[in-house]
C-alpha cells in the first residue's frame, strides 16, 4: 500500500514528501532544506567576509611582483585586494638590477618545482621587458622545460644550442623545444629548420607539421635567403575612450558598410578601418587614403578558413569570389549581436609588438601591428593572388568587454591589395 505524501511546509512549495522526510527535515523537502542551508551559508559568509590586502607595507616592485604572481587558496571568508599597480605598470618600470632580481626569483622557483610561478614571473619579464633572459633559461635548460616558449624570445647561442642537444637527444618535449627555438629565430634556427625539412630527424615523426612551420609560432617563416616576418614592430593597442574624451578619428572598428553577406544576407562590415593619412600606419606599406578589412563578422566565425577581400586602386572593396561558403551557418544569423567594439569611441598607445603575444589575463589584446594573440594555433592566411604568406595587421578582441569573449585578426598583403580575416575562440 502505497504512504501518503504530506506538502512541504514552506509557503509556495507544491513539493510533497513522505512523512518519514517531513520528520527528519522538520516538514520541509530536500530542496528547500538545500535552499535554507545555501541562504545561511551566504548570510553567514556576507556577515563574516573580512578584506585581505597582501601589498600591505610593501613597497618595493619586486616584492609587489613577488605578491602578484603568487596563488593563494580560495576562501570564500576572504576577499583579496588587488595590486594597486597594474603589472604592466610593474614591469615598465623594472630597472636593471630589480629584473635580475626577478630572474633568480624565477630561476629558483622552476629549479623548486614551482613552475606556475617561474612561468608567470618569466612570461611577463619576456613581453614587458626588453631584458636578456639567458641567466634565467639555464633553470629551463636544466629542467628541460622548454614552456613558455616565448620566454625564449632572442635567447643567445649557449641557450640555443642546448635546446637543439635536448630535442636531438629526444630528452624534450619536441612541441615545445620548437616553439622555443622560433623565438630564438637566429641565422642557426634558420638553417637547422631548413634541414630539418629536407632531411627529416628522428622525432619527426611525432610531428603534425614540419619543423618549419613552428616559425609561424613567433611571427615569421623562412624566406628565399633569410626569415621573413609576418609582423611589424610597431604596435598600437586599441582600448575604449573615457567617456570625456574624443575618439581617436584615425579608425573605426567593426562599421558596417551597404553590402550583404552573399551567404547569410548579413550586412558586411570594415572590421578595422584605417585612415592612412595618420602617420602611425605607415608601417603598414599599404597605398591609399584609407585600409578598410571587409568582412562578415557572422560567417568568419563559422568558416574553417579565412574570407578575402580585394581593395581597388580607388578605394572601393569587395569580397574575394575565392571566398567558400561555411559548411554550416545558423538558421538565422540576423538576430546575432554585433559587436561591443561597433563604432565605440577608442583611444590607441604605443606598446612592445610582443606585449599581448601570451594573452595573460588583464592585458588588452585589441591592437594594430604587433604580434597576434593566438587563441588556438597560429594561422596565417596564403594571398589568393600571389600565394605569399600574408602579414598580421590587426586584432579586435570581444572579450575586452564583459560576457563577450573571441578574437577577430585581420591580414593584409599590401603589394596585392588582398586583405583577410579569420576568428578565434576557446
Amino acid at each position: 500500500m502505497e504512504t501518503e505524501r504530506v506538502p512541504c511546509r514552506t509557503e509556495g512549495c507544491g513539493n510533497t514528501i513522505l512523512p518519514a522526510t517531513a520528520k527528519a527535515n522538520d516538514g520541509y523537502c530536500m530542496p528547500c532544506v538545500n535552499k535554507r542551508r545555501r541562504e545561511e551559508r551566504d548570510e553567514y559568509i556576507r556577515q563574516n567576509r573580512r578584506e585581505v590586502d597582501p601589498y600591505a607595507g610593501i613597497t618595493d616592485v619586486v616584492g609587489m611582483i613577488r605578491v602578484m604572481h603568487t596563488p593563494r587558496p580560495h576562501d570564500p571568508l576572504v576577499v583579496i585586494r588587488p595590486s594597486p599597480n597594474s603589472a604592466e605598470e610593474l614591469y615598465s618600470g623594472l630597472s636593471a638590477d630589480q629584473a635580475s632580481q626577478l630572474m633568480k626569483m624565477a630561476a629558483d622557483a622552476m629549479r623548486a618545482g614551482n613552475e606556475d610561478f617561474a612561468e608567470d614571473v618569466a612570461k611577463s619579464l619576456a613581453t614587458l621587458t626588453d631584458y636578456p633572459l639567458d641567466h634565467m633559461l639555464d633553470a629551463w635548460i636544466g629542467q628541460t622545460h622548454f614552456w613558455p616558449s616565448v620566454v625564449f624570445r632572442g635567447a643567445g647561442a649557449t641557450i640555443r644550442d642546448a635546446v637543439v642537444g635536448a630535442l636531438e637527444s629526444g630528452t624534450a618535449n619536441a612541441n615545445h623545444a620548437l616553439s622555443a627555438l622560433a623565438w630564438i629565430g637566429d641565422a642557426k634556427v634558420q638553417k637547422l629548420f631548413r634541414e630539418w625539412e629536407t632531411s627529416p630527424p628522428h622525432w619527426r615523426s611525432g610531428l603534425f607539421v614540419g619543423p618549419a612551420h613552428y616559425a609561424n609560432v613567433a611571427g615569421w617563416e623562412l624566406g628565399t635567403h633569410e626569415r621573413r616576418n609576418l609582423f611589424h614592430d610597431e604596435c598600437w593597442a586599441i582600448t575604449p575612450a573615457p567617456t570625456d574624451e574624443a575618439s581617436d578619428n584615425s579608425l573605426r572598428l567593426m562599421h558596417k558598410v551597404n553590402q550583404s553577406c552573399p551567404w547569410c544576407q548579413r550586412q558586411l562590415i570594415h572590421l578595422v578601418e584605417l585612415n592612412l593619412a595618420d602617420e602611425r600606419f605607415a608601417f603598414l606599406g599599404f597605398s591609399g587614403e584609407q585600409l578598410p578589412i571587409l568582412t562578415c563578422d557572422a560567417c568568419t566565425c563559422y568558416g574553417t578558413g579565412f574570407m578575402f577581400s580585394r581593395i581597388a586602386p580607388d578605394g572601393t572593396v569587395r569580397l574575394a569570389d575565392e571566398n567558400k561558403r561555411p559548411d554550416w551557418l545558423p538558421d538565422d544569423v540576423s538576430s546575432w549581436e554585433r559587436s561591443p567594439w561597433k563604432e565605440l569611441p577608442v583611444r590607441l598607445h604605443q606598446r612592445r609588438a610582443i606585449h599581448a603575444v601570451d594573452g595573460w589575463d588583464s592585458v588588452a589584446l585589441s591592437q594594430i601591428g604587433g604580434l597576434p594573440t593566438w587563441v588556438q594555433d597560429s594561422a596565417f592566411p596564403k594571398c589568393p593572388d600571389c600565394s605569399g604568406t600574408m602579414k598580421f595587421v590587426a586584432q579586435v578582441d570581444n572579450g575586452q568587454f564583459p560576457y563577450h569573449e573571441g578574437v577577430y585578426y585581420a591580414f593584409l598583403c599590401a603589394s596585392c591589395r588582398v586583405t583577410a580575416t579569420t576568428y578565434q575562440q576557446t
